[in-house]
């Protein structure tokens, strides 16, 4: 492979990666804009919430570069049977992570929030935003694992359908 086709073959699967990276706080941004219409209380709930279950994304971001390499390994060693094989094993997990934390996550939701000293209208707003969002976590950590799926089949592109990995 040449030089400039491989410099071709590198932006092909990091341009469409990095959007994928600025998409989440593009999102935040506009939780954002959209909640700071409704006063100051409710901001500062979402700040709060937000604060919480960021951490909670990022302690776990690991299902994606787990599964990444795992994938990548076995279609490069022309298995791409187990590859997928391997980003399904990590889609469950990761699944099953989701369910103990919505599990663990709904009862501690407030005292998690009061932790952080807010006052109690803040608190209430926080509490609300972060309960409906842990239902969501299970969701959030397959995708996570799903995008590790996809970039071991060096597939960046496809934000959330199937594609067969190009054959060798």
């Amino acid at each position: 492979m040449t030089a400039r086709a491989l410099d071709r073959e590198i932006a092909r699967l990091a341009v469409p990666a990095l959007g994928a990276l600025i998409a989440e706080p593009l999102f935040l941004l506009t939780d954002t804009a959209l909640v700071g219409h409704l006063g100051a209380a409710p901001l500062a709930g979402l700040g709060v919430a937000g604060v919480i279950l960021q951490t909670a994304l990022g302690l776990l971001i690991f299902l994606a570069y787990a599964t990444t390499p795992a994938v990548a390994r076995r279609l490069g060693a022309g298995d791409a049977t187990g590859a997928v094989r391997a980003g399904v094993d990590g889609m469950w997990f990761a699944l099953g992570i989701g369910l103990v934390l919505v599990a663990a996550g709904l009862p501690t939701a407030r005292p998690l929030v009061t932790a952080f000293g807010t006052a109690s209208a803040v608190a209430s707003e926080a509490t609300t935003y972060l309960t409906v969002s842990i239902l969501g976590l299970p969701a959030m950590l397959l995708v996570i694992a799903a995008a590790g799926l996809l970039r071991g089949l060096q597939d960046t592109r496809t934000p959330s359908s199937w594609r067969r990995p190009a054959s060798r």
